[in-house]
């Protein structure tokens, strides 16, 4: 099946807002087994100083800063950045009541339009995956940092979601798109490139879903899945669920790279 992952033009589509994208957030968040809930967890891992400027590539809808809106130091500096101008006018509203102080540009992750050594921190989240160029993506992202400055970078391992993608296949007939471009597996030797110390922290969760429907709407918010296969998709995932629990493994984790 085609990647549609790292097509720029279906990426430009698929996220030309955050409806999509909220979808998947919606889902991962109802059914988390996870003790620590994962916004308030990728907020745990920064180690920043109380005057930090913070740049955050591929936003998104900025839930990682909305999530935490009560602790972020007030004089943190944060520039939010996405390739999608719809996703930026989303993150503006959703930051408006958030401590700290915000600006927001749309950018390109491959082509920052900064200075050198203009920030403390960078958050790349669940985006290095997408970009075509993810070489000078992560050399942008180390320009960009100053000579002490810390790259937070989380993206997923080749195990997560993988009893859904297992009944995806089933109905599609052919292995659905993975994001395997930048994984837990190969992001090490990726920042290695550029970054002195490169440390992986894992975050601990599943997923434990107990209605059949919010699985069916996640795999319908995927570009490659069809509207028509809802039926088909029903019957799949209903046929997985035990003792009314549908159990699908995550692997999730953030790399931590320095100087």
């Amino acid at each position: 099946m085609p990647d549609w992952l790292e097509s720029s033009d279906v990426l430009a589509e698929q996220y030309a807002d955050s409806e999509n994208l909220d979808a998947r957030i919606a889902f991962h968040k109802e059914y988390s087994t996870a003790e620590r809930e994962f916004r308030a967890w990728q907020f745990d891992q920064f180690d920043c100083n109380s005057d930090a400027r913070v740049l955050c590539v591929g936003c998104g809808p900025a839930e990682l800063w909305s999530a935490n809106r009560k602790r972020i130091p007030d004089r943190w500096s944060i520039m939010l950045t996405d390739f999608s101008p719809g996703m930026v006018e989303t993150a503006r509203e959703n930051v408006t009541d958030c401590d700290g102080s915000f600006s927001s540009r749309v950018a390109d992750a491959s082509d920052l339009p900064f200075k050198n050594d203009s920030f403390d921190a960078a958050t790349a989240n669940h985006m290095l995956y997408h970009v075509r160029d993810r070489e000078a993506a992560i050399a942008e992202l180390r320009r960009v940092l100053k000579p002490a400055g810390i790259l937070y970078a989380t993206t997923n391992g080749d195990r997560h979601l993988v009893e859904l993608f297992d009944t995806l296949e089933s109905v599609l007939g052919e292995r659905p798109a993975r994001s395997t471009g930048f994984t837990l597996e190969n992001g090490h030797e990726q920042l290695d490139h550029r970054f002195d110390d490169v440390e992986l922290r894992r975050y601990d969760t599943a997923l434990a879903v107990t209605d059949v429907e919010p699985v069916v709407a996640y795999a319908l918010s995927r570009e490659d899945v069809d509207e028509s296969l809802a039926d088909d998709l029903r019957g799949a995932f209903a046929a997985q669920f035990e003792d009314g629990v549908f159990r699908v493994s995550k692997d999730v984790g953030t790399f931590v790279a320095r100087g």
